[in-house]
């Protein structure tokens, strides 16, 4: 299943419509139409908009896949979800101290 399915299935589990997944996520019924049939992907942000209206980590979003590869990395989907929530400032702080920690590594 991919990511698109899976959303759709989820939302369809809560028992959402497209129109109230749109209303509770600030984006649009065409957008996720498009994300769910796998015309379009969803920003990070939105996936974790996403998630959140449908009561799931985004990291549950992808085990729903059943995509083992996304689902074995799972703590890099959260922190990805935990890196977008950052204002930009402590984005940038938290880039230069992992630049520093792979310089630091050798890379």
């Amino acid at each position: 299943m991919n990511l698109g399915q899976a959303i759709r299935q989820l939302r369809k589990q809560k028992g959402l419509t497209l129109s109230e997944l749109a209303e509770q996520t600030g984006s649009y019924v065409g957008n996720l139409s498009r994300i769910e049939r796998d015309l379009a992907n969803p920003s990070l942000e939105l996936l974790y908009r996403i998630s959140g209206a449908l009561g799931y980590s985004v990291a549950d979003i992808f085990l729903a896949t059943g995509d083992q590869k996304a689902s074995q990395d799972t703590s890099q989907v959260a922190l990805n979800a935990v890196f977008v929530s950052l204002l930009q400032k402590d984005r940038e702080l938290l880039l230069d101290i992992a630049r520093l920690m792979e310089q630091r590594a050798g890379r």
